[in-house]
């Protein structure tokens, strides 16, 4: 047998221990469910429904977008690359990368993202059954338990797969089911008139209320998470790692499409049944109400808080593995043990100040997102990459700035702002889409003319 045919031979044993067993794969992707599937998955999209009316499909399909495929297209971007958000934001300069990194790792971590599990978790599966008790103190206590247990199951990474993907999830789903299914065969209405801001342009409506729940931003996160738990599993070849990412992710999509496609026509047919909600919990739990009674705001209740926590534990790992690599001084425990301290002070501030806080944030960093996700799955065809990251990224962000002022609406600034009413989208914060297609367009031209060697 000659050296050649021991190569092939050794090659074929190396493909062959590059496989996942069917049992493994279901639970990664449950896992991959359930860490996308948190607090805003759950609100919003009633609320979505409840306002588009008739328009419902037309909104829905634009939050799918941004609220499930932008996601699955950050996993395969991630696998694609090979490595973290540092391997995917190289073209850039390092203080940028990071800067922008943490950000994003921060919003979707300990200042935003985690803390508003924790209290949707609170103020739709526990204040409901406490009633005149529910006080500051209780929430302290539900947060400190909440939080002490996310920070168990972050000290131990090898126990996420097994806890989350195979325990808690298929209990997960087969609530979902329940509430799922209900307003299919249930419906407690016919959906309305589309009201304010569904009147006019319902599908760009439902592409930016996509943006809340911030699945794209974590799907930065989550990929690091996904890939982690394969290589642990053996799949270290690159092709093996990309197929079966693609595969966790398109069962994580599958599922949170399914789950916004109910809650949205649960949304839209609840209009006759609750005037004038406050937020899409309110019009989950009075549905639920309505249709099962008390067993089922128990059903509810811990479908919230499962979701929630599930969330909470992939977003905390996540930000925490980032923040070691990035400060190696600083060890993994230290860091995970901050981060959930942090957590757990933000999330007693309560659910409304959290999220009229950061609103104009996620316009700002949305865009960015969007974009880094789109240039990683297309970058070995870039001639230039440098020139095209940087240029681009640059624009989206000059532009976002419009709609973080929109959001704002700062006094000084209007006579300003009028200047750009023009751009398509300018009504719908999305001043920056065609600004930021234009630059890509003429980088990639220029990049023709000056390519530059690409990395491998």
């Amino acid at each position: 047998m000659d050296k050649g045919q021991l190569l092939l031979i050794k090659k074929g044993i190396n493909l062959m221990k590059q496989q996942l067993s069917l049992q493994n794969l279901v639970g990664i992707g449950f896992m991959a469910f359930a860490m996308f599937l948190g607090a805003g998955n759950l609100i919003f999209p009633p609320l979505v429904g409840y306002f588009a009316g008739t328009s419902v499909w037309w909104a829905a399909m634009g939050f799918l977008i941004t609220g499930v495929g932008l996601p699955f297209l950050g996993i395969v971007a991630i696998s694609l690359i090979g490595g973290g958000f540092n391997e995917i934001t190289r073209e850039l300069p390092r203080w940028i990368i990071v800067l922008i990194g943490s950000c994003i790792f921060l919003i979707i971590g300990p200042l935003y993202a985690v803390p508003r599990t924790a209290m949707v978790a609170y103020e739709i599966g526990v204040i409901p059954f406490l009633g005149d008790d529910a006080n500051n103190w209780m929430r302290l206590l539900f947060c400190s338990i909440f939080f002490a247990l996310a920070w168990y199951l972050c000290l131990n990474p090898g126990k996420l797969l097994e806890s989350v993907g195979k325990l808690i999830t298929p209990a997960l789903i087969i609530l979902l089911l329940i509430i799922g299914l209900s307003p299919v065969f249930y419906p407690m209405g016919q959906p309305g008139t589309p009201l304010t801001p569904y009147t006019d342009m319902p599908f760009l409506t439902g592409f930016t209320k996509g943006y809340l729940t911030m699945d794209a931003l974590a799907a930065l996160m989550f990929g690091i998470v996904i890939t982690a738990n394969l290589k642990s599993h053996g799949i270290t070849e690159k092709g093996s790692l990309v197929r079966y990412t693609v595969l966790t992710g398109m069962m994580a999509a599958i599922g949170l499409g399914l789950v916004y496609i109910s809650l949205f026509y649960l949304g839209a047919t609840t209009r006759e049944m609750i005037p004038s909600p406050d937020n899409g919990g309110q019009i989950l739990a009075i549905y639920v109400h309505q249709l099962l009674g008390f067993s089922g705001s128990i059903i509810l209740a811990l479908v919230v808080f499962l979701a929630c926590f599930t969330t909470a534990v992939g977003c905390i790992t996540a930000t925490s593995e980032y923040f070691h690599e990035l400060l190696n001084a600083v060890s993994y425990k230290q860091v995970v043990t901050c981060i959930t301290l942090i957590c757990l002070v933000i999330a007693n501030l309560g659910l409304n100040q959290i999220v009229s806080l950061f609103i104009p944030v996620l316009f700002l960093l949305y865009p960015i997102c969007i974009s880094l996700t789109l240039l990683g799955l297309i970058r070995s065809y870039i001639p230039n990459p440098t020139l095209t990251y940087r240029s681009t990224l640059f624009t989206a962000f000059l532009f976002s700035l419009i709609d973080v002022e929109k959001s704002i609406s700062f006094d000084v600034f209007k006579p300003i702002m009028a200047y750009f009413n023009f751009l398509p989208g300018f009504d719908n914060y999305m001043s920056w889409l065609l600004p930021t297609g234009i630059v890509f367009l003429i980088s990639i031209i220029a990049g023709m003319c000056c390519p530059a060697r690409k990395h491998v």
